[in-house]
């Protein structure tokens, strides 16, 4: 099912506290600080700016990635939360271009070497959270995107079994060129109710997009940054 789910969303797309439910965790935060040291220090971002925002770390394109890891997520379930995804980073405008999904499949449909490999560093990305830069650099620059957005559904409830566990959700920004990992997120509700449990499919909108608009939040330009650039173009 894990592959099936991965060739119908072979690419693309992974919080701030809500009332979801009573149980529901929520947990986000940036790299650690030496990979933002050393971020800062590859961009070269530190020569032009005191204060650096986590929005400087982003590139100007991206493609993302789903990775479905729970076989009892609904093939249309995983459609729809990937198209969410999708579709609200774009109206972000966050970044200047987005690899389109028809144009990722058909890139990675005319190299099956490194769309071998893809499969093999998002396995071990939401495995156990390694980013390989042998895998990452090359496949950055051949989809010719600077970073990756990674959205991993990993826990959905069995509703067959008799203590059903509850859904969980990870958002990953990573530097396709240098590998690291510079944004996390991840949300939880480890305990569904009954009246969750009778409708998913908007329990995981829900949390989606929860997840996006931490996203969002974290990488948006401040508004005194905004008011600074737009004087300094007028």
């Amino acid at each position: 099912m894990l592959r099936l789910l991965r060739r119908v969303l072979p690419l693309i797309i992974a919080f701030g506290f809500s009332s979801c439910s009573s149980s529901e965790v929520t947990f986000s935060d940036s790299i650690s600080e030496y990979s933002k040291e050393s971020l800062l220090t590859i961009k070269k971002i530190e020569e032009t700016k005191l204060h650096p925002e986590l929005s400087d770390l982003l590139g100007d394109s991206v493609v993302v990635f789903s990775v479905f890891s729970d076989k009892n997520t609904p093939i249309d379930t995983a459609e729809s939360l990937h198209h969410d995804v999708f579709t609200r980073v774009k109206e972000m405008t966050l970044f200047s271009s987005m690899v389109e999904d028809q144009r990722l499949n058909s890139l990675l449909n005319k190299n099956n070497q490194l769309a071998h490999a893809k499969e093999i560093y998002l396995d071990s990305l939401t495995t156990v959270s390694v980013s390989d830069k042998d895998i990452s650099n090359p496949l950055g620059k051949y989809l010719i995107a600077d970073n990756f957005l990674v959205f991993q559904l990993d826990r959905w409830p069995c509703i067959e079994c008799n203590t059903p566990t509850g859904m969980r959700m990870k958002l990953r920004v990573v530097d396709a060129e240098s590998c690291y990992i510079f944004w996390t997120a991840i949300v939880e509700i480890r305990k569904l109710s009954e009246e969750e449990l009778n409708d998913l499919t908007s329990v995981a909108a829900k949390l989606t997009n929860q997840l996006t608009e931490t996203f969002y939040n974290c990488f948006k330009k401040k508004w005194h940054r905004k008011r600074f650039e737009g004087l300094a173009n007028s």
